[in-house]
C-alpha cells in the first residue's frame, strides 16, 4: 500500500479518530484505490500509532462499506460495486429531495449568501478546479440545507454514506457529466434563494439522477 505523505497526528484529537480520518480521506480522495490491500504495520508507521487504534479505524470504515476485512486473509479498500452505488444514489437522491424541500423555507440570509457564493464559483469555472468534484456536491452545497434542517438522524446517515458517493465521484474517469450538471445546481440555488422549495427540490433530484448517476455509468463502462 502506498503511504500518503501527511503530517503527524494532531494531539488534540483522539488517536482512533485521527487514524479514521486519515484513512477516510485517503480512500475518498483516491490515494488508496479500490481493491488496494491495507497492512496494519504500514498504517501504524504512517500515522505513528499502535495497532489497536488502527484496527478500530479499519472496523469503523468497514461498517461504512469502504474497507473489506477478511479475517486471517486480508484487509483491503472495498472495490467499487456499481449496483450498490446505484441503490445508494437512489436512496440519497430521495433523501436530499426531501431535505432541500423542507430546508428551503428555513434558509437564513447567511445561508442564501453562502449559496450565492457557491453559484458564483461554479459559474466562473472555479467549481471543479478549486472546490473538487465531491466536496462541491456535499460540503459546499448540500450541507447548507442539512445544517439548516438540523436533523441529527439525517446528518448521521449522510456522514455514513456520503463518503462512498464522494469516492466514486472522485475516481470517475470523466468530469463531463458533472460539468453538464453545473447549470442544474445554478438553477437549484436560484430557486432556493427565491424561496421556491418545490423547484429547488426538483433541481437537486434532477442533479442526482442525471449527473451523479452518469458518473456511475462511466465507472461501469471503464470496468468492461
Amino acid at each position: 500500500m502506498p503511504v500518503p505523505d501527511t503530517e503527524a497526528v494532531n494531539p488534540r484529537r483522539l488517536i482512533r479518530d485521527e487514524v479514521f480520518l486519515r484513512l477516510l480521506d485517503a480512500i475518498v480522495d483516491g490515494d488508496l484505490l479500490p481493491g488496494e490491500q491495507l497492512f496494519d504495520a504500514e498504517i501504524e508507521k504512517w500515522v505513528g500509532v499502535s495497532r489497536t487504534p488502527v484496527r478500530e479505524a479499519l472496523n469503523q470504515l468497514a461498517a461504512m462499506g469502504l474497507v473489506e476485512i477478511l479475517p486471517q486473509k486480508r484487509t483491503r479498500v472495498t472495490p467499487i460495486d456499481t449496483n450498490r452505488l446505484r441503490g445508494l444514489i437512489e436512496t440519497l437522491r430521495t433523501l436530499f429531495r426531501s431535505v432541500v424541500r423542507d430546508a428551503t423555507p428555513l434558509l437564513t440570509d447567511g445561508d442564501k449568501a453562502e449559496l450565492a457564493s457557491f453559484a458564483e464559483q461554479i459559474s466562473s469555472g472555479e467549481g471543479l478546479a478549486d472546490l473538487g468534484r465531491s466536496r462541491l456536491v456535499s460540503e459546499n452545497f448540500l450541507n447548507i440545507y442539512v445544517r439548516r434542517l438540523d436533523n441529527k438522524t439525517i446528518a448521521r446517515l449522510l456522514s455514513r454514506h456520503m463518503p462512498e458517493i464522494r469516492r466514486a465521484i472522485n475516481i470517475a474517469p470523466s468530469t463531463a457529466p458533472f460539468e453538464t450538471g453545473l447549470p442544474i445546481l445554478q438553477a437549484t440555488v436560484d430557486a432556493s434563494i427565491a424561496g421556491d422549495a418545490d423547484t429547488a427540490a426538483a433541481g437537486v433530484d434532477d442533479f442526482w439522477l442525471h449527473t451523479v448517476g452518469a458518473l456511475v455509468d462511466s465507472l461501469e463502462t471503464e470496468e468492461k
